[in-house]
């Protein structure tokens, strides 16, 4: 824009008649990536918003608690887990009830409790009141996201997968624009900066909260509950599928917390690379993310992109594993080609569970069910830490290899598994 406006002083209306064309498919490749007018741009606007209070406190918090709490990390490691255990508790029942008494006062009643915890934790001054204010904003956050899930359904009808991806670019952009203000935060490195940031994000979840306000309401399910009191549990082809996510979440930890110590100890890769691997990420699932969803708009064609998925997992991984063997220019160029790949596979299988998720579960339990896959990612999440970490820092190359076959076989299995919840959706009850 600054050229253009410098070229418009020295070449008069000609330059005018070249920017509007470039000015208009800027904002073409913009509005392509929002959801149609509606619901779902509602949630894609309060979704940007909310990821990026999250982002906020999320690059900041760990300081926070070391800094004005006073908490070794040992200390915040120890509380987090435990917190984050409890909050499992949350999903399916939380989710039961968005199916019966509707998505939206769920949802709308969980961002609020997120939103006070967030504010509790500005009044946190030990070790307990830490604990006890994680614990109710995991319990909150699992809560969210088994009424989100539900809520995006309605939204998104036929094409709710869709609408998910797009929901996912802007919570990776969210966070994208939340990076320089929480750069300023620690480059200040005050107690005020770091409760301006958990207040920022408090205020993300009550802003969430309205503009969810203004959706339509989405009644709940007059049936909902009826074969039982926990459906899902019952339900052994959406318990695979379940399983097959948590092996999936496995990649959880490579990029942001394996890949750079491996960079930095194993490889002759220069240690500046390390800050260009969550952003290149970051910037590619954005571009991304919506493209390669379409075109699964069913079942078996998600569950063939979970194939996908792995294939491109283990080929990055395997890649990644060697970059050891590799003088400096070599390595470099394979770690890039390594994070593309590895972005592929990742939104792969972030569309894969999106329309799998959404095609295999009742409509009358679509909360139940999403809350249980929202529990099993996150129980993936936690163990994903312990064992990549010990795979590909302790083992080494032959560690990336064995966590590229785990993917690969998880991918692998989900055709079979969808083919199985599939015939038994057919099966008369």
């Amino acid at each position: 824009m600054v050229l253009g406006f410098g070229g418009l002083a020295s070449r008069g209306t000609r330059v005018t008649q070249t920017a509007t064309p470039s000015g208009t498919r800027i904002r073409q490749i913009f509005s392509s990536a929002l959801p149609a007018r509606g619901p779902g741009r509602n949630l894609y606007w309060s979704t940007l918003i909310n990821s990026a209070g999250t982002g906020l406190f999320l690059t900041t918090s760990s300081l926070y608690f070391v800094r004005c709490i006073g908490l070794t990390p040992a200390r915040i490691g120890a509380g987090l887990t435990a917190a984050g255990l409890i909050g499992l508790l949350a999903g399916v029942p939380v989710g039961r009830i968005a199916d019966r008494h509707g998505p939206r006062e769920t949802y709308v009643m969980s961002l609020m409790a997120e939103a006070l915890a967030m504010g509790g934790l500005l009044l946190a001054r030990s070790f307990v009141s830490f604990v006890a204010v994680s614990t109710v904003a995991f319990l909150a956050a699992s809560a969210s996201s088994a009424s989100r899930g539900p809520l995006i359904r309605a939204a998104g009808g036929e094409r709710a997968a869709e609408l998910r991806s797009r929901l996912r670019s802007a919570m990776n952009l969210g966070v994208t624009l939340a990076g320089p203000a929480a750069a300023v935060a620690i480059s200040v490195d005050s107690r005020l900066t770091y409760q301006l940031l958990i207040a920022c994000d408090a205020l993300s979840f009550a802003v969430c909260a309205l503009l969810t306000l203004r959706m339509s309401r989405v009644p709940g399910t007059a049936d909902a509950g009826t074969r039982g009191r926990w459906q899902v549990f019952s339900d052994r082809p959406y318990l695979a599928l379940v399983g097959i996510n948590a092996v999936m979440m496995q990649q959880y930890p490579v990029l942001s917390l394996v890949m750079p110590l491996w960079i930095s100890l194993h490889t002759q890769v220069p240690h500046w690379v390390v800050g260009l691997v969550v952003p290149l990420n970051t910037v590619l699932v954005v571009l991304l993310q919506v493209r390669l969803s379409r075109g699964m708009e069913s079942p078996l064609s998600a569950a063939r992109a979970m194939v996908r998925a792995g294939l491109a997992m283990l080929a990055s991984l395997v890649l990644i594993g060697f970059l050891g063997h590799l003088p400096t220019i070599p390595a470099t160029v394979a770690l890039i080609i390594s994070i593309v790949v590895y972005t592929l596979g990742e939104i792969w299988s972030t569309a894969s569970i999106y329309e799998l998720s959404f095609g295999l579960a009742p409509a009358a339990a679509q909360g139940e069910y999403l809350g249980l896959l929202s529990n099993g990612s996150a129980i993936g999440r936690l163990i994903s830490q312990a064992l990549v970490t010990t795979l590909c820092l302790t083992v080494g190359t032959a560690g990336w290899i064995i966590l590229g076959a785990l993917l690969l076989g998880a991918g692998l299995v989900t055709v079979p598994a969808t083919r199985w919840a599939m015939r038994s959706k057919a099966a008369p009850a």
